[in-house]
C-alpha cells in the first residue's frame, strides 16, 4: 500500500509520511499499559477483531514489559488534547498514544480505515499522525417521528457508522408517539414505538462506543399529535386550530401561561429520561408558531411574546434540572429577541439551526458567543422533502457551519437528519450528508474536501466498481434540473406530494405545487434516467448490498415517476385513447413503487407508520383512477 491510496476520513489534524514500510506478522502481541482498565481492554480487542479480520493476522494482548513480539503498542499520554491520539507505523511496529480512552478508540478507527485501504499481507507505509477534534461534540440527529421508526438493528447500524467517524453524540427526536410512553398508553397502543427497555440496550451499545444517546423530546411547539386528542386538547394554546405560515392549521403548541402543562410535560419526562443514561436533555422549543394567538394572548400582549417564551423556557430549564438532566434547546426563536439572551442561564445549550446553503447565520452565533452561551451549530443532511437528497445545498450548509462554528466558539455540531413530512427518503440517501457532516465536525480546515464518495465506496458500500459513492452524490443533485429549486425540498417532490389542491383541503395546504415548466421535468428525467444506467453498474459487497440497491432504485423510480407526472399534467393533447394508455402506465408504475416502498420500509423500519408515510401517494393513486373514469366516459 502506498500513501496515493490512503483515504483516511475524517482526515487527520496532522499526517506525515516516513520513509520505509512495516508488515505486520502472521502471530504477535497488542501491548496495554499495565494499568489498563476495562475500557482499555475492549478497545484492544476491537483492534485484535480488525488486524484479524483486514490483515489476517493473529494478536494475543498482554498488560506486561516490553516484548520483542509486540506489534501494537498502546501508550497514554497527557500532553494529548481530549480525544486526540498519535499513531506512528514504523518499521519495528505500530503505536498508538492517546490522553484518554477515547482517543484510543478513534486511534484504532483510524487504523481501520488503514489497514482496509488494501488487502491483507500489504506492508503499510511507516507514518505518524497526531490528531485531535475541533468540536467537542459531534452528532447525528435522526428523525423517528415523522412515520418512519428504525428498528434496533437499523440503529445499530447508524451507531457503528458513527463509530468509524468519530462521531459521539446521536439524537432521537420525538414529536408524538414513537416512544412507548408508559403513562400514557392509549396514545401509542396502536403503533409500533421504540420501547424504553430498547433504548436502554441502545444506549449501552451507543456508550461500547463513545457514543452519548440524548433524548430529544419537543416540549412546546411541534406537539400537534397530542394537541388534536380530546384528552390533551385543552393543553394547547389555540385548541380550535392556529394560523400557521402556510395557513390555518391544528393546534401544534402548547399554552405557556397554563401550569398544567408542566404536570404533563412532567409525567412525559418521568416516563422518557430514565431510560437515557446521557447528561443532556434537548426539549426542543421551536417554531411556536401560534404563541399569542390564543390563551396566552393577554400576557403576549401585556409584557411581549419574547419575554412569555423565555420565562416558559426557564421554567423548563427547572423542571429539567429537577431531573438531574442539562437542557439543549433550539435556538431560532430566543435570536429573534437578542435583548433578551443575556438572560439566558449559562448551564443549558443553545442550537443554532439552519438548513440552507448559506446558514447558519453568523451574527446569531457570534450573540451567543459574545453572551457566553454555549452552543451547537445545527446544519442538515438536506434529506427531507427531496426523495434523492440536495448534494449541494447539504455540502454548502454543513461547511458554513462547521466554518462559522469554529469561528464563534461553538461547542458542538449537531447533524440534522429530518424525515417531514413523511419521511420518503430511504436511509442511504443520507449518507453522504451524515460522512461528510462527521468530517468537518472533526477537523474542519483539513476536510473542506473530503472525498465523501470514496469513503462510501470502500467503507459502507464496498462497491468493487467504485460506482456507487458518486451515484449517491448526483443522485442528490437532480434538483439543480429544475429551473427553481427550494433548500427545503425539490419540486420534484412538491409535485408528488402537494399534487392535490381542492376546496375542501386548500387551507391544510402547505404549499402550491410547484413553478416547474415542461422542460424542468424533462431536464430532471434524462438526469435520473442516465443515473439509472449508473447504478446498474455498481457492485457493493456490504451486507445489506441489494437492499441499498432497491432503496436507490425505488428512489430512482419515485423521482422519474415525478416527472411523469408533471409532464403529464403539461401534455396539451385532446387525444382520449393516448391519454388513457398513459395515465394506465402511470397507475401500474405507482403501484409497483408502492409495493417495493413497502418492502423496502419493512427491511430496516418498524410497520407503525408505513400506511401513513404512502398515504399522499394512495391518493395519487385515487386520482389516477377518477381521472381514469371520467376518461372511460368521455
Amino acid at each position: 500500500m502506498t500513501k496515493e491510496n490512503m483515504l483516511l476520513l475524517p482526515h487527520p489534524q496532522q499526517l506525515l509520511y516516513k520513509e520505509g514500510e512495516y508488515a505486520l506478522p502472521r502471530e504477535g502481541r497488542i501491548r496495554l499499559p499495565s494499568a489498563a482498565g476495562e475500557r482499555m481492554m475492549d478497545i484492544a480487542q476491537r483492534a485484535q477483531r480488525l488486524v484479524q479480520e483486514l490483515a489476517g493476522s493473529a494478536l494475543s494482548i498482554a498488560c506486561d514489559g516490553v516484548s520483542a513480539e509486540d506489534c501494537l503498542r498502546f501508550e497514554q499520554e497527557d500532553s494529548l488534547p481530549p480525544e486526540g491520539y498519535r499513531l506512528e507505523i514504523g518499521r519495528d511496529g505500530i503505536s498508538i498514544g492517546y490522553k484518554d480512552e477515547a482517543g484510543a478508540f478513534y486511534a484504532v478507527s483510524t487504523l481501520k480505515q488503514i489497514l482496509g485501504a488494501r488487502p491483507d499481507a500489504v506492508p503499510l507505509p511507516c507514518l505518524r499522525i497526531c490528531d485531535y477534534p475541533d468540536f467537542a461534540a459531534r452528532g447525528i440527529m435522526l428523525d423517528i417521528s415523522r412515520d418512519r421508526i428504525p428498528t434496533l438493528a437499523t440503529l445499530y447500524r447508524v451507531v457503528d457508522l458513527m463509530a468509524d467517524l468519530k462521531l459521539n453524540q446521536l439524537q432521537l427526536y420525538i414529536e408524538g408517539f414513537s416512544y412507548a410512553y408508559p403513562s400514557f398508553p392509549d396514545v401509542w397502543k396502536a403503533g409500533t414505538p421504540i420501547a424504553p427497555e430498547e433504548i436502554e440496550q441502545l444506549s449501552r451499545y451507543c456508550a461500547e462506543r463513545f457514543i452519548d444517546l440524548v433524548p430529544n423530546q419537543n416540549s412546546f411547539g411541534h406537539m400537534t399529535p397530542w394537541l388534536i386528542r380530546d384528552e390533551f386538547n385543552a393543553l394547547a394554546e389555540c385548541p380550535d386550530g392556529c394560523e400557521a405560515p402556510w395557513g390555518r392549521y391544528h393546534p401544534t403548541t402548547l399554552n405557556p401561561v397554563d401550569p398544567a402543562v408542566f404536570d404533563f410535560l412532567e409525567r412525559t419526562f418521568d416516563d422518557l429520561l430514565p431510560a437515557f443514561s446521557s447528561d443532556y436533555f434537548n426539549v426542543g422549543c421551536d417554531e411556536t408558531f401560534e404563541l399569542g394567538q390564543g390563551q396566552s394572548q393577554a400576557e403576549c400582549e401585556r409584557r411581549g411574546k419574547g419575554i412569555v417564551y423565555l420565562e416558559y423556557l426557564l421554567k423548563l430549564h427547572a423542571l429539567v434540572g429537577k431531573k438531574g438532566k442539562k437542557m439543549m434547546f433550539w435556538a431560532e426563536i430566543i435570536a429573534a429577541y437578542p435583548e433578551l439572551i443575556e438572560r439566558l442561564p449559562k448551564d443549558l445549550i443553545a442550537l443554532e439551526w439552519g438548513y440552507s446553503a448559506d446558514d447558519p447565520d453568523p451574527a446569531h452565533c457570534e450573540t451567543l458567543m459574545k453572551h457566553g452561551i454555549p452552543y451547537f451549530v445545527c446544519p442538515g443532511t438536506s434529506s427531507w422533502n427531496t426523495i434523492g437528497g440536495l448534494t449541494d445545498n447539504m455540502k454548502s450548509n454543513l461547511r458554513n457551519a462547521a466554518q462559522r462554528g469554529k469561528q464563534f466558539g461553538a461547542i458542538g455540531f449537531l447533524n440534522t437528519d429530518w424525515g417531514s413530512p413523511h419521511h420518503w427518503h430511504h436511509l442511504p440517501i443520507s449518507y453522504p450528508g451524515f460522512v461528510y457532516g462527521a468530517a468537518l465536525s472533526w477537523s474542519v480546515d483539513r476536510n473542506i474536501d473530503a472525498d465523501i464518495s470514496g469513503y462510501l465506496d470502500r467503507f459502507v458500500f464496498l462497491d468493487r466498481n467504485n460506482r456507487l459513492g458518486q451515484f449517491a452524490l448526483d443522485l442528490g443533485n437532480y434538483y439543480l434540473h429544475e429551473q427553481k429549486t427550494n433548500f427545503d425540498g425539490s419540486g420534484i417532490f412538491r409535485t408528488l406530494y402537494y399534487h392535490q389542491l381542492t376546496d375542501a383541503n386548500r387551507d391544510l395546504d402547505r404549499l402550491a405545487l410547484p413553478d416547474l415548466t415542461r422542460s424542468d421535468f424533462e431536464r430532471v428525467a434524462a438526469c435520473v434516467s442516465a443515473l439509472r444506467g449508473e447504478l446498474a453498474t455498481a457492485a457493493p459487497a456490504c451486507d445489506d448490498a441489494a437492499l441499498v440497491i432497491a432503496e436507490y432504485e425505488n428512489a430512482v423510480a419515485l423521482i422519474l415517476h415525478g416527472t411523469e407526472l408533471g409532464l403529464y399534467k403539461h401534455a396539451a393533447t385532446d387525444d382520449t385513447a393516448a391519454r388513457k394508455a398513459r395515465l394506465s402506465a402511470m397507475l401500474r408504475e405507482l403501484t409497483q413503487i408502492k409495493s417495493d416502498y413497502e418492502r423496502i420500509w419493512l427491511s430496516r423500519n418498524r410497520p407503525g407508520g408505513m400506511k401513513e408515510s404512502l398515504l399522499p401517494l394512495d391518493r395519487l393513486a385515487g386520482e389516477y383512477q377518477e381521472a381514469l373514469k371520467g376518461l372511460e366516459l368521455a
